[in-house]
């Protein structure tokens, strides 16, 4: 978030902005993407200037993360606040999903019996998803799905944010003309790594990964280089308009475009203070749990119901993701971020 990111407040302790409106967007955008996906339905799949909704909502994450995770690391007295913060805010969500996915979801769905669930390797090798290290499937394990063996593909986008999160601890440590020079090369060497990919380590797409850092650190060089006042709606929407009409005759700029209208759009619209949008979190920030949860309750609805006609499914999907969503936020999610200003670290002034 990634989807993970900060409540969104921007230098103030009031959410008078449309950052978390369209951090919902994006994890709907992220869902309706996967429908398609998850339920043998590729080629059916609506794109928005040659793009898919999936790439397009995980680009609006880390846009926004970019920006916002700087600025945490500009508000942080100590190195302690920052990495707690962000501790907090990825992993108890996370091992909430995996631990369920592995003891809860697996053994009701899986086609072995339990002692054989229990006794194999995959089973317990999907437990370092808890550390970030990619393990897709659980041994017979929506295996039979249109999209088989694939229990929580979301995942893989928190990899990529924890790296960002390491960036911006170490560019942040360092003066701010090397946090310029810095940024502006892990940006480059991502654009690289997606032109001129696919590059794959331990299983890991750096190419997919590297298509999510451009965004972050776009969004992060905005948040050092560029005054609040650039990113304006009135700008941002003609641009778009003519970026939708213009990207079908160059489709080979398809992605070079969307690093920049995508980049410049979302800051401008997040920004912007529009009524019943700045209201989005008014339930509670529930963006991270839509993403994370969405995935396997996708699947289990293929599994248990079929491939459904696609609005009943999306409506299905949206209903059940945003009640554990909700659940989440306020029995976990929020209990965990309120829980870090009981830190010694929180409590005590510290100067870096």
């Amino acid at each position: 978030m990634t989807a993970g990111s900060d409540s969104v407040v921007v230098e103030t302790a009031r959410r008078d902005n449309n950052f978390d409106a369209l951090r919902i967007a994006a994890a709907l955008a992220v869902i309706v993407g996967h429908s398609f996906i998850l339920t043998g339905r590729l080629g059916d799949e609506p794109k928005v200037a040659g793009l898919q909704l999936e790439y397009i909502g995980v680009s609006i994450f880390f846009v926004i993360s970019g920006y916002l995770i700087t600025g945490s690391w500009e508000r942080s007295r100590s190195v302690g606040q920052y990495v707690s913060s962000r501790a907090l805010r990825i992993a108890p969500l996370l091992f909430l999903v995996i631990l369920l996915s592995a003891f809860v979801l697996g053994p009701l769905v899986t086609t072995l019996d339990a002692a054989g669930y229990l006794s194999s390797g995959q089973t317990w090798r999907y437990l370092i998803n808890l550390v970030l290290l990619p393990a897709d499937g659980l041994p017979g394990v929506f295996d039979g799905n249109p999209f088989p063996g694939v229990v929580n593909g979301s995942v893989w986008t928190l990899r990529a944010e924890v790296i960002c999160y390491a960036v911006v601890l170490l560019l942040g440590l360092a003066p701010r003309v090397v946090q310029l020079v810095g940024f502006t090369a892990f940006g480059a060497a991502s654009i690289v790594l997606v032109l001129f990919g696919p590059v794959v380590i331990a299983g890991s797409s750096l190419s997919a990964a590297g298509g999510t850092w451009v965004f972050f650190a776009i969004g992060a060089l905005c948040r050092l280089l560029l005054p609040r006042r650039v990113f304006r709606p009135v700008i941002a929407a003609p641009i778009v308009l003519v970026w939708l009409i213009v990207s079908p005759l160059v489709s080979g700029l398809a992605y070079p475009l969307a690093w920049v209208v995508i980049s410049y759009a979302v800051l401008s619209f997040g920004f912007a203070s529009t009524p019943v949008l700045r209201r989005a979190a008014r339930f509670g920030d529930l963006s991270y749990g839509l993403y994370l949860w969405a995935f396997p309750v996708q699947q289990l609805v293929v599994l248990f119901l079929g491939v459904l006609p696609f609005w009943p499914n999306l409506m299905l999907i949206v209903l059940l993701t945003g009640a554990l969503a909700f659940g989440s936020w306020h029995l976990l999610e929020k209990r965990a971020l309120a829980a870090r200003f009981r830190l010694p670290w929180f409590r005590t002034p510290a100067v870096r």
